[in-house]
């Protein structure tokens, strides 16, 4: 049996079974594998865009902002979650629209993002154009949607056959670049963070905790949303499926192996793209393979054994409220109406809806994907 037999369920007996893909060797649901790129086709996008910053590309910390804003950007990226790389420019212009834009076939480039209102989804799309002083082509393509953004493409085919999401790759190395608590408090009062619903590391929470958090999230919402019926395993699995789904955690685990194999500081004079050609198709690939989740758990605090974690109730205790707490940020971040965005996150941090988010069991599903890889 291989690892990547392990991510699933067996069908017959285990089929109601909740896991957490950590590989997989299909897109995620909803993307037609036609639009797929290969690893080696998205780095070429990627290098156009470090070449349009001229004499910047291999400084990394900017570039590595610059290249997460086009697909992460808005939604509190700057305000809440990399709040020390909100200043840095972005090509490409980011709005909000309750429109799906759609090209000359008709076909939509850009992906719905869940909103509610009244515990049910409402209609927002992140639309992502070329400026109107665009250096390359000035405005001859300006409101169009660049080919990098569309149809997805951010989920990319690996050399090995398995999906990869690169983007969430670029949005823990910035977080990496960039560490905060986060917190609604300014900055200046972060030492008052314990009173408050916080998350130690942005790092964790815009990588494999925030899209944990986002499983349970959808997970309360499902069940207010059909007057609080218990939500059915079926469901459950459908929600962790759709929201962190294998190719995004393997992105989040991948950003901090590069982390931790990898001077991001700049100072080595390459490029973000010379470093993920390496990581992913040099002759060293099959080792960070290997590595990756020892690296990843390393850099989390687990501690393997060589059968288990050794410290892996002391882990849980330390990040179930973590959990806990970045998803009252996805319920406050996605709810439209005034009062219940803040009672309802308030109402979750209190320890209300515990059996209904199931943090500590999405936890544990999480390590037990670990543990089948590592």
């Amino acid at each position: 049996m291989t690892n990547l037999d392990l991510v699933e369920p067996n069908t017959k007996s285990e089929s109601l079974s909740l896991y957490q893909p950590l590989l997989i060797r299909h897109p995620e649901g909803g993307h037609d594998p036609k639009d797929v790129l290969p690893l080696s086709e998205f780095i070429a996008l990627l290098k156009e865009e470090e070449d349009y910053w001229q004499g910047e590309q291999a400084n990394l910390p900017v570039m590595i902002t610059r290249l997460r804003k086009i697909f992460y950007d808005k939604w509190g990226w700057n305000k809440d979650l990399i709040r020390r790389a909100a200043d840095i420019e972005c090509r490409y212009l980011t709005t909000i629209t309750d429109t799906p834009p759609t090209d000359s076939s008709g076909q939509s480039h850009v992906r719905r993002t869940r909103h509610y209102k009244n515990n049910n989804e409402v209609e927002k799309y992140r639309l992502v154009t070329y400026r109107k002083d665009d250096r390359v082509f000035g405005d001859t393509r300006a409101g169009q949607i660049p080919f990098i953004y569309q149809k997805d493409h951010q989920e990319v085919l690996l050399p090995d056959g398995t999906y990869c999401d690169i983007a969430h790759v670029l949005a823990g190395l910035d977080a990496y670049n960039n560490p905060q608590i986060v917190s609604p408090l300014p900055p200046w009062l972060e030492f008052l963070h314990d009173i408050v619903p916080h998350c130690d590391s942005n790092m964790d929470l815009v990588t494999w905790l925030g899209d944990i958090a986002t499983s349970c999230e959808a997970f309360v919402f499902d069940y207010l949303r059909h007057n609080k019926k218990p939500v059915s395993a079926r469901a459950e699995q459908h929600y962790i499926d759709v929201n962190a789904p294998g190719s995004d955690m393997l992105g989040n685990i991948d950003s901090y192996a590069i982390a931790r194999s990898y001077d991001l500081s700049g100072a080595s004079g390459r490029r973000l793209t010379d470093i993920l050609e390496e990581y992913y198709t040099g002759p060293a690939k099959s080792l960070f393979a290997q590595r990756r989740y020892t690296l990843f758990c390393d850099a989390v605090g687990l501690k393997w054994d060589g059968q288990k974690f050794a410290n892996e109730e002391e882990w849980i205790k330390r990040y179930r409220p973590q959990l806990r707490d970045a998803t009252t940020f996805m319920i406050f971040s996605l709810t439209e109406e005034n009062l219940q965005s803040v009672l309802l996150p308030l109402e979750v941090w209190l320890g209300g809806y515990s059996d209904v988010a199931k943090c500590e069991i999405l936890l544990r599903l999480f390590l037990r994907a670990l543990k089948a890889l590592i």
